[in-house]
C-alpha cells in the first residue's frame, strides 16, 4: 500500500511539472508571435527585424534611397514615394531624423495628385501591386546656412491593426506656410539658384532679392 501512494505522489508531481511546463510554452509561443512582424527602419536604410519580412521601398525623385541633399544658400523640392513591397497590407510612418542645422528648414507642400504624411501612428498602405500601395509626397528645403546640408527619412513599419510611434529622433514633417509679404514667399521659396516659379509666377532675383519692381501690374 505505501509503494502505491508513493508512485501515485510520484505521479502527480510529474503531471503538475508538465503542465507547468505546458504553459510556460505557451506564453513563450505567444511572445514570438506578437513579435513576428515587428519591425523599423533606422537611419542609414538598415533594417532592424526582431522577426518576420516586413520592409519598404523609399524613392527621391524617383531613384531609390533616403537622403535629401541641398546646397547651402538654395532651396529644393524633393518627390518622395513610400511604397509598401509586402503581400499584405501594412502600417508605415515617415519621418525625418535628428534636428535640422540652424537656418534650415523643411516641410511637406499641399499639392494636387501629392499625399500630406501620416501622424505619428501612421498610416495603412495596401499589399504590393494594388491600388493605394504607395504614396508620393513633396518636401521642400530650404537651405540658408552657410554649408550643404543633408537630411535623412526614416521609415517604420508594422501591422495594420497596429499604431506606430516615433523613434527618439525621428521628427514628422510640417506644412510649408506660403502666405505673408510678397517678397518673403519669393525669396523664401528660390527653388533653383536665384528663380521662383510656383507654376503660374515667375520670379528672377539678382544679387540682392529684397527690392522691389512694379511690371505688368505686378509688385
Amino acid at each position: 500500500m505505501d509503494k502505491i501512494k508513493k508512485l501515485m505522489k510520484a505521479d502527480v508531481s510529474k503531471i503538475y511539472i508538465l503542465g507547468v511546463g505546458l504553459i510556460c510554452l505557451l506564453l513563450i509561443c505567444g511572445f514570438f508571435s506578437y513579435a513576428m512582424f515587428t519591425v523599423s527602419k533606422e537611419k542609414g536604410n538598415a533594417i532592424s527585424i526582431v522577426t518576420g519580412n516586413l520592409t519598404y521601398k523609399l524613392t527621391v525623385d524617383d531613384s531609390e534611397g533616403n537622403k535629401l541633399v541641398v546646397p547651402n544658400g538654395e532651396t529644393k523640392e524633393f518627390t518622395v514615394t513610400l511604397s509598401n513591397p509586402n503581400n499584405r497590407i501594412a502600417r508605415f510612418n515617415f519621418y525625418y531624423e535628428g534636428t535640422l542645422p540652424e537656418g534650415v528648414s523643411a516641410g511637406y507642400k499641399v499639392s494636387d495628385g501629392v499625399n500630406t504624411p501620416p501622424d505619428e501612428k501612421g498610416i495603412n498602405l495596401e499589399k504590393a501591386e494594388s491600388s493605394g500601395s504607395s504614396n508620393t509626397y513633396i518636401i521642400r528645403v530650404s537651405n540658408k546656412s552657410s554649408s550643404e546640408v543633408t537630411i535623412n527619412l526614416g521609415v517604420s513599419v508594422g501591422l495594420d491593426y497596429n499604431d506606430l510611434t516615433l523613434p527618439s529622433n525621428g521628427h514628422l514633417f510640417e506644412e510649408v506656410i506660403t502666405t505673408g509679404p510678397v517678397s518673403d514667399i519669393v525669396i523664401d521659396n528660390l527653388s533653383s539658384g536665384s528663380t521662383y516659379d510656383d507654376g503660374t509666377d515667375t520670379f528672377i532675383t539678382g544679387e540682392e532679392p529684397n527690392n522691389y519692381i512694379w511690371y505688368s501690374g505686378k509688385l
